[in-house]
């Protein structure tokens, strides 16, 4: 009988240690992908984070130049000097072209670009002069 309870006491043990091996298992799968997805991934991610890297070095770049134009068109005008055309007045021409009630005689949509030309115009000069 003592035999009998000390085996079945040792496969008690043995249940409950195989339990626990398992749970730990399970634990570390699902701890595994979070962990060992950037190890695979990390030349896919290093490549997307660098092309990624290299579009905002761009557009700084971008940004940068528009800047300093903005900067140079400001110190002209302080300055007095001939300024070329600038941006808001290149935009205020396009809209003209575009939505002018002259311009619009044949047009099906005519009405309608000329209520749009009629309620912004005076927009564009209030921003034009201040």
């Amino acid at each position: 009988m003592v035999e009998l309870l000390g085996i079945l006491l040792a496969l008690l043990i043995l249940g409950g240690g195989v339990m626990v091996a398992r749970g730990w298992r399970a634990l570390r799968r699902r701890l595994a992908p979070a962990a060992g997805t950037p190890l695979r991934l990390s030349h896919a991610i290093r490549r997307r984070q660098a092309a990624r890297i290299e579009g905002m070095e761009a557009e700084l770049a971008r940004t940068r130049r528009l800047l300093r134009a903005a900067e140079r068109e400001r110190d002209a005008l302080r300055a007095g000097a001939a300024v070329p055309e600038s941006r808001f007045h290149r935009a205020k021409r396009a809209v003209a072209l575009h939505f002018h009630p002259d311009r619009l005689r044949a047009h099906p949509e005519g009405r309608v670009r000329r209520r749009i030309f009629q309620e912004f115009w005076p927009v564009l000069q209030r921003i034009e002069r201040s």
